[in-house]
């Protein structure tokens, strides 16, 4: 089942951010806080977890 992931507020100066690396395939089953995707901002790079199982 597909869900929306938002990105969550990192920082109150940053606006946006970009993907660099998913760490999990297109369809495989994740668990909830699991790192799904690495985000860099113009100040950090961060793992994002599942907020879903």
């Amino acid at each position: 089942m597909m869900k929306e992931v938002l990105l969550p507020e990192l920082a109150e100066s940053v606006v946006e951010g970009e993907i660099v690396k998913w760490l999990v395939a297109e369809g495989e089953a994740v668990q909830a806080d699991q790192p799904l995707v690495e985000v860099m901002t113009d100040k950090v790079t961060v793992e994002l977890p599942s907020p879903y199982a």
